[in-house]
């Protein structure tokens, strides 16, 4: 990765791929279509306009119906170095299957609708509801190499900031080691007695994988950067852990909430409500209205 004029658009993530938090989805390289009489020991060097490499994972739909064929296999090589498929796999019913390349099938979701265990039916759709117009990033982030990260900081403009907390990012690919591949800490010498330490977590590595030039701060082993542009779009989940009464009912009666402490609501509209034995005191709302609400047994002082 090279500098560019752009380069200070370019916002670096720090973090670490989540273990106990995944994105549930299956995604394969290629996918085909072969008629029901199809030979598994046909060979074949290309799928759908792609070279296959061998340990390929190709999603195969036999004919049009259900049936004990179809599935997700495993291109192995042969002796005269073509492929042919082996090794089938069953996909769970209503479970999508995401197609990574390919000049057909690419970029394209698939969805295993036979309610069977040994049949398998795949039918090519969309895996979500789309809206009217072009406005779908979020949707279109969740490819098959999305995944979660948990995010420690971030690099931008040549500076690293660290975040107040770890933050859940969705994120792509699984990133570059931040640390040269965690590299040794003592000082290792080479065949002519020179020092050949390499100590990238002290010092970042090339500044166009960093995003600064110089640092004081450490970074740990097993750290990843993900490279993104300013414009992109992502998901961001801050999560909350502990009492119900600290993470649900302060957040929303404001008892001294962690979050959201001193929260003030201006302009509600509340319709048809009702309100039986409820008791405010010291609450301050300013502007609301309320319409057809019925309050019992509730007593107001100072109106």
């Amino acid at each position: 990765m090279s500098e560019s004029l752009l380069s200070f658009s370019e916002v670096l993530l720090f973090g670490r791929e989540l273990s106990d938090l995944k994105l549930k989805q299956r995604s394969v390289r290629l996918a085909e279509e072969v008629a029901d009489n199809y030979n598994f020991d046909t060979k074949f060097t290309k799928i759908d306009g792609v070279a296959v490499r061998e340990d390929d994972r190709v999603l195969v739909q036999v004919g049009d119906a259900a049936n004990e064929k179809s599935g997700i296999y495993k291109v192995v090589k042969t002796a005269d170095a073509k492929f042919k498929f082996d090794k089938r796999k069953k996909v769970s019913h209503d479970s999508f299957v995401y197609i990574r390349r390919g000049r057909q099938f690419k970029n394209t979701y698939w969805q295993q609708t036979a309610n069977r265990h040994k049949e398998q039916l795949f039918i090519e759709q969309d895996d979500r509801r789309r809206g009217r117009g072009v406005n779908n990033f979020i949707g279109d982030q969740f490819g098959g190499d999305a995944r979660l990260a948990r995010i420690y900081g971030f690099a931008y403009d040549g500076t690293y900031y660290e975040m107040p907390e770890p933050t859940i990012f969705l994120v792509h690919g699984h990133g570059e080691s931040a640390t040269g591949g965690n590299l040794p800490y003592g000082f290792k010498l080479d065949s002519a007695g020179s020092d050949t330490t390499q100590q990238t977590a002290r010092a970042p590595m090339n500044p166009s994988v960093s995003g600064v030039a110089a640092a004081d701060y450490q970074i740990a082993s097993d750290i990843r950067v993900w490279n993104y542009d300013q414009a992109d779009y992502t998901l961001r989940m801050d999560i909350a852990a502990g009492q119900i009464e600290e993470v649900l009912l302060d957040v929303y009666f404001e008892y001294d909430a962690p979050m959201m402490a001193g929260a003030k609501v201006s302009g509600a509209k509340v319709s048809g409500a009702k309100v039986s034995g409820a008791k405010v005191s010291g609450a301050k709302v300013s502007g609301a209205k309320v319409s057809g609400a019925k309050v019992s047994g509730a007593k107001a002082r100072g109106e």
